[in-house]
C-alpha cells in the first residue's frame, strides 16, 4: 500500500451505472449507519464496549471490499478510536471455501495449463480461505513444496462496484456538508484505499514487492523471504515457497535468553533497515506474518500491505529521533511539524503544548506505560487534533512501527526500542552525512550565496528538485576556471598541509636524515601530486579521504627511502604522524557514543559502528558482522580500498606497518582492546576485528 497525492474532487453524478451504485450505497448505509451512530456515542463515552466488535462484524457482512476497508482503518488512529483499531486489527477475514472446480478453472485460465500438469501434487482443501483469496499447499514437479494463492472469482468487478458506490456517497457528502468534510481528508483516504485494494488484487505486483524486499536484504542470512515461483504465478495466482517455523509465542518460550537477545537485536536491525534505510517497509508485521527458526533467523510473510517513505521523510525521522533521545523537545517538534499539512485555524501553540506533555511523559515513563513508537504515534494524533495533518504514508509508518515493536516486547519485555535502535540510527546518520553525492548536492545548493554574500540560503528558497546535469556542467566550468587557484592553495598550505604538517614537522625532526624537514615535506607533496591522479575516486567522502591519505603515506615513504632513511625508521615515522591525525578523527565517534550511553561495551559498539559508516562506510568498504561467544564486538572487513591502493603499488607491507597498526591505539582511546589475526593488506581474506571493553583489576568494566 503506497499513499500518493490527494485525488481530484469527486463530483456526484448519475450515469448508466448510477442506479446500481445507488442500490449498493443504500444497502451499505443501512448496515453502517447504526454503527456510525454507535461510533459517535463511543467517542463521547456513552456507548457500550461491544460497539467496536459490532462494527468489525458489520464490515465482514458487507464483503471483501469492506473487510479490506477495516484493515485499512486499523492503520489510521487519526480516524478511529483505539478500541476500534484493536477490533479491526484482529479482524478475521475468513471466507467460504471456493469449490475445487472453480480453483482448477482459475489456475488453468491464468497459467495456461491444468493443475495436474503444473503440480506434482495439489491439496484441494485450502489451508486458508480469506476474503480475497485462498491458499493451497502444493508440490512442484521438482519436489519443491509451495503455497499457491488463488484469487476468488469475479472479485475485481465486486470491488469496483463497492468502491464506485462509496465514491458516489462521498461526493454527495462533500456537496451537503462541505466545510465539515474539508477537515476529514476522506477524499484522499478513499483514493488511497482504491489504489491499495487494486494493488492487492494484482498478485504479480505483490510478488514484485517480495522481490524488492529480497534485493534490499541481499547478502544477509539473518532474515528470509519466500521465493516467488514466477513460472507458476500470474495476476490472480501467486506461487511462493512453503514456509514453516515457530510462532512468536513459541519462540519466546523455547529459545534461551541469550538466543532471544540476539534475535531481538536482529529484529531491530531489520526493522530499521526497512523503516529508515530503504524506505520500503512491511506495514503489517504482526505475529502472524513472521516465522522464527531455531538457527536464529526468521522469515517475513504476506506483503500485501507495505509502505514507502521518501528520502526526505526518512531524514526527518532520523533527526526527530536524535532530538527525542537527547530530550530536545523543541528541535523534535520542528522536524515533526515540518512534515504536516497545516489546516485553516490550526493551533500550533496548543499542538506544541500537547507535544511537550507527551515528551515529558515519555522521558519519565516505564516501558509498560509508553514506548518510543507509541509516543511517536500519539504525537501525530495530537497534531491531527490541533489542525496539523500528517501524510497517510507517515501515519502508516507510525502504525507499522508500533505493530513491529510488539514483536520485540514479547521476546524482551524490558527492552526499550530507542536504546536498541541507537547504534543503527547513529550508523545510518553517519552513512548519509558521509555520502559524497549528498555532500555535492548540499554544496551546490548553499555555496553560491555563502561564498559571495556570506549568507545561507533559507530553506524555503531551496528547490527540492532541479536540473542536476546543469549543476554538474556549471560547477565543472567553475572547477576548470578555479583549478590553478585551488591547486596553488593546496600546495601553499591547503587542507592536507594544515592537517598533516604540524604532526609531520615534530616527527621528522627526529628522523635520521641530513635533509631539511621543509625539503622532505616539499618533495613529499611533489610526489603526492604525481600519485594523486591515479587514485580511484571513491563514492563516499570518507573513502576519498582514506585513499588519498594512502597516496600521501606512499609519497612520504618513497621520499624518506630516497634520502637514506631505512624502511623500519620510515614505517615508525609515518605511523607516528598517522596516529597524530587518526587520534583527532577518533574523538567525534567517542563523544557521540558517550552522549548516548555510559556502558563501556555499548559505547565501544557505537563508536565502531560510527567508524564503519564514516570514514570507512560502504560501498567503498564492505563489512560483515561476525558471531562472538566471548563478548567481543566482532566484524570482518571484506573490502578495503586502502589495501587495494597499496597492493597496486606493490607496497602492502607499508600499509600493514602504518595504516593497519593505527587501529590498536584507536581501540585503547575508545576504552577497548583490539585483537586481529590478519588484514587484507597482509594477505588474509578479511580483516577480522574483535573489540573488547577493557576490564579493571577486579574484573569490572571501566
Amino acid at each position: 500500500m503506497v499513499a500518493k497525492a490527494s485525488a481530484p474532487p469527486i463530483q456526484p453524478q448519475v450515469s448508466s451505472g448510477g442506479a446500481r451504485h445507488l442500490v449498493r450505497l443504500l444497502s451499505v448505509v443501512r448496515v453502517l449507519l447504526p454503527q456510525y451512530r454507535a461510533l459517535r456515542r463511543f467517542t463521547t463515552g456513552a456507548a457500550d464496549s461491544s460497539a467496536p466488535a459490532r462494527f468489525a462484524a458489520s464490515l465482514v457482512s458487507l464483503g471483501p471490499t469492506f473487510v479490506k476497508l477495516g484493515q485499512m482503518l486499523s492503520t489510521r488512529p487519526d480516524v478511529m478510536p483505539q478500541a476500534y483499531i484493536d477490533a479491526l486489527a484482529s479482524l478475521q477475514e475468513h471466507g467460504p471455501e471456493v469449490p475445487p472446480e472453480v480453483i482448477d478453472a482459475t489456475i488453468k485460465r491464468e497459467l495456461g495449463k491444468p493443475i495436474d500438469e503444473l503440480f506434482a501434487a495439489f491439496e484441494q482443501k485450502p489451508v486458508a480461505a480469506a476474503s480475497l483469496a485462498q491458499v493451497h499447499r502444493a508440490t512442484l514437479p521438482d519436489g519443491t513444496v509451495v503455497a499457491v494463492k488463488v484469487q476468488r472469482p469475479d472479485l475485481a468487478r465486486l470491488v469496483r462496484r463497492d468502491l464506485d458506490a462509496l465514491e458516489a456517497g462521498l461526493a454527495w457528502l462533500y456537496r451537503l456538508i462541505p466545510r465539515r468534510m474539508q477537515r476529514t481528508n476522506l477524499r484522499a483516504f478513499l483514493a488511497e484505499f482504491r489504489r491499495y485494494t487494486f494493488q492487492e488484487l494484482d498478485f504479480k505486483q505483490e510478488g514484485g514487492i517480495v522481490e524488492r524486499f529480497r534485493a534490499n536484504f541481499e547478502g544477509r542470512n539473518d532474515v528470509k523471504f519466500p521465493t516467488v515461483h514466477w513460472s507458476h504465478s500470474s495476476q490472480r495466482v501467486l506461487t511462493m515457497s512453503w514456509v514453516e517455523g515457530l510462532r512468536l509465542r513459541e519462540a519466546a518460550e523455547l529459545l534461551e535468553a541469550e538466543a532471544k537477545q540476539r534475535l531481538v537485536t536482529r529484529l531491530v536491525d531489520v526493522m530499521l533497515k526497512m523503516f529508515v534505510s530503504d524506505g520500503l517497509f512491511h506495514a503489517d508485521l504482526h505475529p502472524g506474518n513472521i516465522f522464527f527458526h531455531r538457527d536464529g533467523t526468521f522469515t517475513l510473510l504476506d506483503f500485501g500491505m507495505y509502505g514507502e517513505l521518501t528520502p526526505k521523510q526518512r531524514d526527518r525521522f532520523i533527526l526527530y529521533w536524535f532530538a527525542v533521545v537527547q530530550r530536545q523537545t523543541r528541535r523534535a517538534f520542528h522536524h515533526f511539524k515540518a512534515q504536516t499539512q497545516i489546516l485553516p485555524g490550526a493551533d500550533e501553540e496548543a499542538f506544541f503544548a500537547r507535544f511537550a506533555v507527551l515528551a515529558d511523559t515519555f522521558y519519565a515513563s516505564r516501558l509498560s506505560e509508553m514506548s518510543f513508537t507509541k509516543v511517536y504515534l500519539d504525537m501525530m494524533l495530537a497534531g491531527y487534533e490541533h489542525g496539523f495533518v500528517f501524510p497517510s504514508e507517515l501515519m502508516l509508518h507510525a502504525k507499522a512501527l508500533t505493530t513491529a515493536e510488539t514483536l520485540i516486547f514479547v521476546l524482551a519485555p524490558d527492552a526499550r526500542f530507542e536504546q536498541l535502535s541507537r547504534p543503527f540510527i547513529a550508523r545510518e546518520y553517519a552513512a548519509r552525512v558521509g555520502s559524497l553525492d549528498l555532500l555535492k548536492r548540499r554544496v551546490s545548493q548553499l555555496a553560491p550565496e555563502l561564498f559571495l554574500l556570506g549568507e545561507m540560503l533559507p530553506p524555503e528558497s531551496r528547490d527540492e528538485t532541479w536540473d542536476w546535469d546543469a549543476t554538474v556542467d556549471v560547477f565543472g566550468e567553475l572547477r576548470d576556471r578555479l583549478g590553478s587557484t585551488v591547486r596553488g592553495a593546496l600546495e601553499g598550505g591547503g587542507f592536507w598541509q594544515a592537517l598533516v604538517e604540524p604532526h609531520a614537522e615534530l616527527v621528522l625532526k627526529t628522523t635520521p636524515s641530513d635533509v631539511l624537514v621543509s625539503d622532505l615535506l616539499k618533495q613529499t607533496w611533489d610526489r603526492y601530486y604525481e600519485l594523486e591522479p591515479g587514485v580511484v575516486l571513491q563514492p563516499t567522502l570518507g573513502a576519498v579521504f582514506s585513499t588519498h591519505a594512502a597516496a600521501l603515506i606512499l609519497a612520504m615513504h618513497e621520499t624518506l627511502l630516497r634520502h637514506g632513511v631505512s624502511a623500519a625508521d620510515s614505517y615508525r615515522a609515518i605511523y607516528d604522524i598517522g596516529w597524530g591525525v587518526y587520534r583527532q578523527m577518533a574523538e567525534p565517534p567517542l563523544l557521540i557514543a558517550s552522549a548516548f550511553t555510559r556502558d563501556p561495551r555499548k559505547r565501544l559498539k557505537l563508536a565502531t559502528d560510527l567508524f564503519r559508516s564514516f570514514p570507512f562506510g560502504s560501498p567503498s568498504y564492505k563489512w560483515r558482522d561476525a558471531p562472538s561467544s566471548d563478548g567481543a564486538i566482532a566484524f570482518d572487513c571484506l573490502k578495503c580500498p586502502v589495501a587495494e591502493f597499496f597492493a597496486s603499488h606493490d607496497a602492502s607491507e607499508l600499509c600493514v606497518q602504518t595504516f593497519c597498526r593505527l587501529d590498536f591505539p584507536l581501540a585503547e582511546t575508545w576504552g577497548g582492546q583490539l585483537e586481529r589475526s590478519g588484514t587484507i593488506a597482509s594477505g588474509a581474506e578479511v580483516c577480522d576485528f574483535r573489540w573488547y571493553p577493557i576490564q579493571s583489576v577486579d574484573g569490572a568494566l571501566k
